[in-house]
Parts: C-alpha cells; structure tokens; sequence
C-alpha cells in the first residue's frame, strides 16, 4: 500500500551527503583530540591546561550527539517513535553494563578502561537501532 511505502526503512533515515562529511569530521576530532591529549597532557605542568586538554574529546562528541538529534527531528513520527525505542534500548542496556564493568574494576576483578564507555555505548546504540527497526524491515 501506500502507506507502506511511505514508511520503507532505510538504515538511518534522515542522512544526508552533510551528515556523513559532519560525522567523519567529528569523529577524526574525535580521534586527533584523543590522541593529543594522551601524547602531550602528561607533559603539561598547569592542570588547568592539561584538564582542558584530556577534556577536548568531550567536544566532538556532544557535536556528534547533537547531530544525530538534529537528524532525528528531520524525521516523520513513526521513525521517531523507533529512534526512541533504539535509545531507551540503548540506555537500559548501556546503563547495567558500564554499572558492571564498574563494580569488577573497583573489586579488582577485572581491570576496565573507562575510555571504552564511549565506544561500548554507540555498540549498543547500533545494536538497539537494529533490534528497534526490525519489524519494518
């Protein structure tokens, strides 16, 4: 029907050729500002400029939230109505996970990076957004 096909889900609806060049600039910011403040934030003396040095990957990434927010709302209701599914998925997974990683860390049974936080969470971001669209596929 009609309505069928006005709802046809792509992998993330909403995308553009912007997007995609915005993404891969933020997440090479991303990367570069991780790598910087490993090499050069143990050599800085102030901690105030070494703070705002490690601190700078947060940038990029809170670029990169806002931009898929941004996409999001350029979308119709229905595939709201799934992106909130893939993101409550997300955090209910998410949440318990980094909880337990956590809890071993400070019992000194399993020693975890925190710095995996980030990458853990858009993992269970795709496989929520997978699991989320599908009964449209």
């Amino acid at each position: 029907s009609a309505d069928t096909e006005s709802h046809s889900f792509r992998p993330l609806a909403g995308t553009t050729r912007a997007y995609w060049w915005r993404t891969a600039l933020l997440m090479t910011a991303y990367v570069g500002t991780i790598v910087l403040g490993g090499l050069a934030g143990p050599r800085i003396d102030s901690l105030l400029l070494r703070s705002a040095l490690v601190l700078l990957p947060v940038l990029p990434v809170s670029g990169y939230v806002w931009l898929e927010y941004r996409r999001i709302l350029a979308t119709d209701e229905l595939r709201q109505r799934v992106e909130l599914e893939a993101a409550t998925l997300a955090l209910g997974m998410g949440i318990p996970v980094l909880l337990a990683f956590g809890l071993l860390d400070d019992a000194d049974i399993l020693q975890v990076d925190a710095l995996l936080a980030t990458p853990l969470l858009l993992t269970v971001y795709i496989g929520a957004q997978w699991w989320a669209h599908r009964p449209w596929q």
